[in-house]
């Protein structure tokens, strides 16, 4: 497979695709009392090329400079799967891939495409942190939102949260997908955090039998470049009534 800026799917078959994928969102819709859905969106049929710094701290990322600010996309495999596999040798390197692209809000993700990550030059753990930027310690907050998979919640499903999915949402966190704490603030607002142990550690798989309700915890705040991240021990976080 060529690199290119954008790849796109056989038109007919995509025509099919989204014919079926109407006729759902329509029933949904009905269903739902015509509820309107949140601006995620996920560039299915897209395939395009990215180069960054790939990090895996907690979760695989790729970190791509932007003058001052980076830009971070969270990286995830093929279905219910993380991308830890996929840029193992490719950890604080600068790195070419191919993906397809979710997005949300501030936050962004790769779904990577298998056997296309490609590191273009040696580790540079120097190069890796200064594009992450600068670590900001915002302090203790109480939270309270919702445990999500960050495939589905930034595009890949809509609305990619609910207890109607949290079957789904608790499939990708066991299969290594980074979670989120969506929280709604009091503008009506979703942001979301990215959720690690104290000690920033990945734990996804620990708050699985959590995804899809409402949940409280008071943990450590802080935000790195454009990203937020809550470090709290799995074990605080309260389902809310």
């Amino acid at each position: 497979m060529s690199r290119s800026t954008s790849r796109h799917i056989g038109l007919a078959w995509v025509k099919g695709l989204a014919a079926v994928l109407v006729a759902a969102a329509v029933a949904v819709l009905a269903a739902t009392g015509h509820r309107t859905l949140p601006a995620a969106s996920f560039e299915f049929g897209v395939v395009r090329s990215f180069e960054g710094f790939v990090t895996a701290d907690p979760y695989p990322s790729l970190i791509v400079p932007r003058g001052a600010v980076a830009t971070r996309y969270l990286l995830v495999g093929l279905g219910k799967s993380g991308a830890t596999e996929h840029v193992r040798e490719a950890v604080d390197r600068w790195t070419a891939l191919e993906g397809t692209l979710a997005f949300r809000g501030g936050h962004a993700l790769i779904e990577v495409v298998p056997g296309y990550v490609e590191p273009v030059a040696p580790v540079d753990t120097v190069g890796a942190r200064h594009a992450r930027g600068r670590m900001v310690e915002l302090g203790e907050h109480y939270l309270e939102g919702e445990i999500v998979g960050a495939k589905c919640h930034l595009g890949v499903m809509n609305p990619g949260s609910g207890i109607v999915h949290r079957a789904c949402a608790a499939l990708c966190l066991r299969g290594g997908v980074p979670p989120l704490l969506a929280v709604r603030r009091t503008d009506g607002v979703v942001e979301n955090v990215v959720v690690t142990g104290p000690a920033g550690q990945a734990v996804g798989r620990r708050l699985a039998q959590l995804a899809g309700v409402p949940v409280g915890a008071t943990g450590h705040l802080v935000r790195q470049g454009p990203t937020t991240f809550l470090r709290v021990d799995p074990s605080q976080l309260r389902r809310l009534r």
